[in-house]
């Protein structure tokens, strides 16, 4: 259990949940009226800090929409004591860090990922880029054009046209019906006069009464909470807590919309219901929102659901974005035209239904060392000292309470426009169907507990870990991982082969069919994790060892190749960068002709158990006995290692990314290209960016492809061609990729800590679990250490000199590893 020290008050129950076990945590309010908030987490390799400001899009002034963002970007463009543009970032990527920055509609926040002992140095900058930023007027008018490219690359995003089409539901003088996603039209003012400008709004918003600091690591608490206070104490004091926000709602109403571009044929269509509610009203009710959400989630609406329409996803929230405080119910339909009557006769009536019930306990949130911190900063620094309604619930979940929207696959010409986004709108007049809360549906999936109540008796346990069985038809493993607690629970991994023709669309159906059992087994405390890349398909469970064996053979079970799974899926969507990134962990299988088993299982399950489990599931999967699995051994790249592939028109952007691949699968290869990201990173996205004024989108990113090592170079613009783009990362490589290769020892040593912190031990059982079972997928026969290759990994990286990355390096400025363009063009 987590330990909460001193942690009176409203946020005590937030702090108490969502941390692995072992975990203390505490939570203080400073004199200044800042709030500080700090978790002691023992396998943290990690150090997280966060920084929190009740301030967002919401409080702009009307005539200078984007100020918020503005702002955000600005903080980072030199401080009081470190005024260089770039030295904040010189800084982190020195240990080997991270940063990132948020603005929403309440609040902004700025998180930082260190090495542990970079704590107090750490602190120091996060508050003085906070409290003391440098608004220099150049500078910023040269943010106000990245503003404009992220703007425009964001119009072939469907979140922002969905934020667009719900503020039609608003009150017009309510701000938040206005788009705040800021541009040069928005931001027209003179260098000085928008200088000036965010001046004032920091100094008036930028205060403690509404701020808050985080951190999470494996610090003791005692220390993290002087440190907090320590450095907080430099915030400038004063201001007032955000004031509670206006209602924002008109009558209850259905909208349709749609982007100015249609969704592309096989894309499907998405519902959804919301129920909004005033502040204060959900601050008293969250316990009995949580314990609600989760009720709606338990699989049993989706399998009544799934009985009416082709239903791909159901998902309760009680944060969505735009909507302020709101239970949120979000359908993602496989058909474009549902029947929306009858979906919604089951939809409007689910949350009246539930309450009538007996609720289970809030469930605790999934363990999440990143969203931890930045959870509880920005919900202290948007509402510590907002007032709770204890007014019952019931009404405002009623159904004629609900407001809709609904994504339509396209629009006519009857339809209205937003002139400023182009986003498609028109009022939807419900369908009235007669009341289907009788019907049976389907039936919500069971986990039965298992023959074997309890586990092997002991000195099965005592057994040594290592591989149980190696046959034609299956590959077993057992035991492990390397964790330093019991968890009281168990875990089955499998993988099998697969055409990788047929992926994106398989999963989705695998995905499809399993929604209800998935979300019942979450409401058993039990996860289930459906998975596809090169080397084929797979599954990871844990929890409950009396119920997983029913779990993975109910999940084995809805797995199929019927034919359709093999059809293309439909073309990506959102942020044109994201797209050609996800390319990177695409690769394709050479020779597969049938899937035999590999599994594994660990924790509170006896190897005979686990044995008779693995059987079952064979049968399951009907492997044929001469299958091989696919490994990274036969892994080739899913295009050829010269020449360009085209990504069909995603919106009106420019874009290409240089695919690099590693020379083989290996820890040193890893290595070698994690290092490269590390050193190109920050050069190359200041020199596509500022010196060639590209656009906001320029980076370099790694990832794998089934173990398979890869770099991105990618670039986005509004205005420069393709060929422009690929000659400046050509001509990037050629003069900068060995030179920025060259660190000396002391460079290499931080880099080294940095990608040890990065990527060095887990820091959850769960990524323990994970990161093992990806390796026996590498290495069937047995990776070298296998219930903990992090430490041959670790090995591996001390072994790399400056004369091997620079090596690297001059490989990749002279094209001699493996590469391939992806590409983008607008409709003609």
């Amino acid at each position: 259990m987590s330990e909460a020290v001193a942690a009176g008050g409203p946020e005590a129950a937030l702090l108490e949940a969502g941390l692995p076990p072992g975990s203390r945590c505490a939570f203080r309010r400073l004199t200044s009226g800042l709030t500080t908030v700090a978790a002691e987490v023992p396998e943290a390799r990690q150090l997280r800090l966060v920084g929190a400001v009740g301030v967002g899009y919401l409080d702009e002034p009307a005539d200078c929409r984007g100020l918020a963002h503005l702002l955000e970007h600005g903080l980072f463009l030199g401080s009081a004591s470190a005024p260089g543009e770039g030295d904040f970032a010189a800084w982190i990527g020195e240990q080997g860090g991270r940063y990132n920055a948020r603005t929403d509609e309440s609040v902004t926040d700025v998180h930082l990922h260190l090495p542990p002992d970079a704590a107090d140095e750490g602190l120091r900058r996060l508050v003085d880029l906070l409290g003391s930023p440098r608004l220099d007027a150049e500078r910023l008018a040269r943010e106000v054009d990245i503003l404009e490219a992220e703007f425009r690359a964001r119009l072939a995003d469907p979140a922002l046209h969905r934020l667009a089409a719900l503020g039609r539901l608003f009150r017009p003088d309510h701000p938040a019906r206005r788009c705040h996603a800021g541009h040069r039209g928005t931001l027209d003012d003179t260098p000085r006069g928008l200088a000036a400008r965010l001046t004032a709004f920091h100094r008036r918003h930028y205060r403690t009464e509404r701020m808050a600091l985080a951190m999470l690591g494996p610090l003791p608490l005692e220390e993290q909470l002087a440190l907090l206070a320590r450095h907080g104490a430099r915030l400038p004091c004063g201001g007032s807590p955000p004031a509670p926000s206006a209602w924002r709602w008109r009558d209850p109403a259905a909208l349709a919309w749609c982007p100015p571009t249609p969704s592309p044929p096989g894309s499907g269509t998405r519902l959804e219901l919301i129920w909004p509610l005033p502040d204060a009203v959900a601050r008293a009710g969250r316990r009995e929102l949580d314990a609600l959400a989760a009720r709606l989630a338990d699989g049993r609406l989706a399998a009544r659901l799934e009985a009416m329409t082709a239903l791909q996803d159901l998902a309760i929230d009680l944060a969505p974005e735009g909507t302020g405080p709101a239970l949120v119910m979000r359908l993602a339909l496989a058909e474009p035209t549902p029947d929306l009557a009858a979906l919604l006769a089951v939809c409007l009536s689910a949350p009246a239904r539930a309450l009538g019930e007996r609720l289970p306990p809030p469930p605790s949130p999934a363990i999440d060392l990143d969203a931890w911190p930045r959870r509880q900063a920005c919900r202290l620094a948007a509402d510590a000292n907002s007032p709770a309604d204890a007014l019952p619930l019931a009404p405002w979940l009623a159904g004629e309470q609900c407001r809709i929207l609904w994504r339509a696959p396209e629009a006519d010409a009857a339809w209205s426009t937003r002139a400023e986004t182009g986003t498609r709108w028109r009022p939807l007049a419900l369908p009235v169907s007669s009341p289907v809360a009788e019907s049976p549906g389907r039936l919500t999936p069971s986990l039965p507990l298992s023959l074997d109540p309890v586990p092997e008796p002991s000195s099965a346990g005592r057994a040594s870990p290592g591989c149980l069985r190696r046959d034609l038809r299956l590959t077993l493993w057992w035991g492990g991982p390397a964790w330093p607690r019991a968890t009281g629970g168990a875990s089955w991994c499998l993988g099998w082969a697969a055409d990788p023709a047929g992926q994106e669309a398989r999963l989705k159906r695998w995905h499809r069919r399993t929604l209800a059992l998935r979300q019942a087994a979450a409401s058993r405390r039990l996860d289930l994790t459906l998975a596809a890349d090169a080397a084929g398909d797979w599954l990871m469970a844990r929890g409950d060892p009396r119920r997983i064996a029913s779990l993975v053979a109910q999940a084995l079970a809805a797995w199929s190749t019927e034919p359709g799974d093999a059809d293309a899926s439909a073309p990506p969507q959102g942020l044109l960068a994201r797209a050609l990134l996800r390319q990177l962990e695409v690769g394709a299988a050479r020779g597969v002709p049938g899937p035999r088993l590999l599994g594994w299982a660990s924790g509170e399950l006896g190897q005979r158990q686990a044995a008779r489990d693995a059987e079952r599931f064979a049968e399951i999967l009907a492997a044929p006995p001469d299958a091989s699995p696919a490994t990274a051994a036969s892994m080739e790249t899913s295009v050829a290692t010269s020449g360009e592939s085209w990504l069909p028109p995603l919106g009106e952007e420019r874009a290409v990314m240089l695919e690099v691949r590693g020379v083989d699968a290996s820890p040193r290869s890893h290595w070698m290209l994690k290092l490269l990201a590390a050193c190109h990173d920050a050069a190359f996205q200041h020199e596509m960016r500022q010196r060639h004024g590209f656009g906001y989108v320029a980076a370099v990113r790694y990832a794998e492809a089934a173990g398979w090592p890869r770099l991105g170079y990618v670039v986005q613009s509004p205005w420069a061609s393709v060929t422009e783009l690929q000659r400046a990362i050509v001509d990037f490589l050629a003069r900068r990729s060995e030179a920025l290769a060259r660190p000396d020892e002391g460079e290499l040593a931080r880099l080294r800590r940095g990608m040890l912190v990065r990527y060095g031990a887990p820091e959850t059982h769960r990524e323990a679990i994970e990161r093992t079972w990806q390796a026996l997928r590498r290495h069937p026969a047995g990776p070298d250490e296998w219930l903990a290759p992090w430490a041959a990994e670790r090995r591996a990286l001390e072994g790399l000199g400056v004369i091997d990355l620079a090596r690297q390096g001059r490989a990749l400025a002279d094209a001699t590893l493996p590469r391939h363009w992806w590409c983008h063009m607008p409709s003609p």
